[in-house]
């Protein structure tokens, strides 16, 4: 039984190690690999040279898959180079398992691997404030952790494959060894650890090379599963690059078993690879080569099709901005006005929900809070991300009205409503920044802190109502009197607050640390409210009026 935990030990320190290699490399590689990808992938051939050798440095090709989604659904490259990328990516993915192969199971790696654990995790103790160097013992740590995993999974195996006989399974042909490697990487969601495992059960002797292979041929399939589930929303181009994926790897895996045994007799007899551990790494390789020349003749076409398939017009927007929008001055001063107040009511909503959560007045019904549970499926972070898209979109329909012959006039109005749309954001931006404050207050055994956290919600959907009711005024006289009073209202508040909890720090309900973040968290909310108040004056007040709203004295 203790050989059976030292294998399963050594597969949870295999992927802890995995995604710790993943991160921290990461964090080395920083802006310098997202420059690359992105200079790299502006031509269909070095896009797939570019994604084969990030994801050889990265040894995650889900990690550049979702990059790669990130960086087409912001526009940065393109959905077609993107798709080289993805194809470059699976053959930059199996780097690790040569590395494996080729030194894993030739040296004691046990004996290498305490010693570099043991000065790394003590080098990082001692690096915390000097980043650089923290990450590079982290990164020493990470490939200690993964091979001492692999010692654990070769030790334990070599016991118990005494009791375990795969050959039994064997009858029922490849492909149920095909499906045991999908189920393996779906649920541990990493190819180079199935492929760790399988060459592990290889070179124990409880897989054969043909069983082996079928087994990394299932692995290439299950590791899509992460990127289709991660494009399903977001634009039809996000949608496109994701089950492209998912549709490269299952051509792969589909030829690739058809060819199993020609491709086995290739590995051993034509290019002369006895060594099962070698050959298995390099029947691998040579499928996802293989996919690289199936598909870089028909990319252009197989992208048409993606593009059949996903449509642009799906409904799926990634920004609450209406499409095709006028660039007429006399029709796109209305159509700014109008977007720029359509994202105010989408920042009131997120702002909402980033305070507030999911509170609703106690007299609704329960039916009616569950079927706008199921209306609201889109999360706090989607929300902002969508907010932050429309910003953009609205910037750039801005820079394309300043091309037009403008009047004074109509390039003030423009400006004022873009001064709205960056208040707007800039509130977002506060309560997002403070966002996992509000979830600790709400989860302390600090019964004065959680009773802070029940008044800012209160506070703010007190402010909610108020805004509403202002949105409602069209008179400019009432509305500048009307903002005025509660910008006072919320510097009142927030006056009262501070005062109270220094009150609450002196009679030690407080402590110092929960003083800082609470007085921080109450500075935010009083500047998301500032900026909300601000984007309504130069949405709906003229200039000079929204002007002098916006430099008041402190209250």
């Amino acid at each position: 039984m203790i050989e059976i935990w030292r294998f399963l030990a050594g597969v949870g320190l295999f992927l802890y190690g995995m995604d710790m290699l993943e991160n921290v490399l990461k964090k080395l590689a920083g802006r310098s690999f997202k420059l690359f990808l992105r200079r790299y992938t502006q031509r269909l051939f070095t896009s797939v040279t570019g994604g084969a050798l990030i994801t050889g440095l990265l040894q995650s090709s889900s990690v550049v898959s979702l990059l790669v989604l990130a960086f087409v659904e912001s526009g940065i490259i393109s959905f077609k180079n993107a798709l080289g990328v993805i194809l470059g990516a699976n053959v930059g993915t199996t780097l690790s398992s040569w590395i494996v192969a080729t030194v894993g199971f030739k040296l004691d790696i046990e004996s290498y691997s305490l010693p570099v654990i043991a000065i790394s995790a003590i080098a990082m103790f001692f690096l915390h404030k000097q980043k650089q160097l923290y990450h590079s013992a982290k990164l020493f740590l990470s490939l200690g952790l993964l091979f001492l995993g692999l010692s654990f999974m070769k030790a334990g195996a070599e016991i118990i494959v005494e009791g375990v006989d795969l050959g039994q399974y064997a009858h029922y042909g490849s492909l149920i060894f095909v499906l045991i490697g999908f189920i393996i990487t779906t649920l541990i969601q990493s190819s180079s650890a199935t492929v760790a495992i399988t060459l592990t059960a290889l070179y124990t002797g409880v897989l054969d090379l043909n069983m082996a292979a079928a087994v990394v041929i299932g692995s290439e399939l299950g590791t899509t599963i992460k990127i289709v589930l991660s494009g399903v929303r977001g634009s039809a181009d996000k949608k496109r690059v994701a089950w492209s994926n998912f549709f490269f790897n299952v051509a792969t895996s589909i030829i690739a078993f058809l060819l199993l045994p020609w491709l086995i007799i290739f590995i051993r007899d034509i290019i002369l690879i006895t060594d099962p551990l070698l050959a298995l790494v390099a029947f691998q390789t040579t499928i996802n080569l293989l996919s690289i020349i199936m598909f870089m003749p028909f990319i252009h076409w197989f992208a048409k099709w993606l593009e059949y398939m996903f449509k642009a017009s799906d409904g799926d927007e990634v920004s609450f901005i209406t499409q095709n929008l006028p660039v007429v001055p006399e029709l796109a001063i209305d159509a700014m006005y109008h977007e720029a107040e359509n994202l105010s009511k989408k920042n009131l909503e997120f702002l909402k929900l980033a305070v507030a959560g999911s509170s609703r007045p106690s007299g609704e019904h329960f039916f009616s809070h569950l079927k706008s549970l199921a209306q609201s499926r889109i999360s706090d972070e989607e929300m902002y991300g969508k907010l932050k898209q429309t910003e953009g979109d609205i910037l750039e329909y801005y820079a394309i009205l300043q091309s037009e012959d403008l009047v004074t006039e109509q390039y003030d109005l423009l400006n004022k409503y873009i001064t709205a749309v960056r208040n707007n954001i800039h509130a977002a931006k506060s309560l997002k920044d403070i966002h996992h404050d509000l979830k600790e207050f709400g989860n302390t055994a600090n019964d004065t802190l959680y009773e802070h956290y029940n008044q800012i919600k209160k506070s703010w959907l007190e402010f909610d109502a108020s805004f509403q009711r202002l949105m409602a005024i069209d008179d400019h006289a009432l509305l500048f009197e009307e903002l005025t009073t509660v910008m006072k209202a919320a510097f009142v508040h927030y006056n009262d607050q501070n005062l109270l909890i220094i009150e609450e720090l002196k009679g030690k309900k407080l402590s110092e640390v929960e003083t800082s973040t609470l007085m921080n968290v109450q500075r935010e909310i009083l500047s998301a409210k500032k900026s909300q108040l601000r984007a309504l004056a130069y949405l709906k007040l003229t200039a000079n009026q929204a002007h002098e709203f916006e430099f008041l004295p402190e209250f």
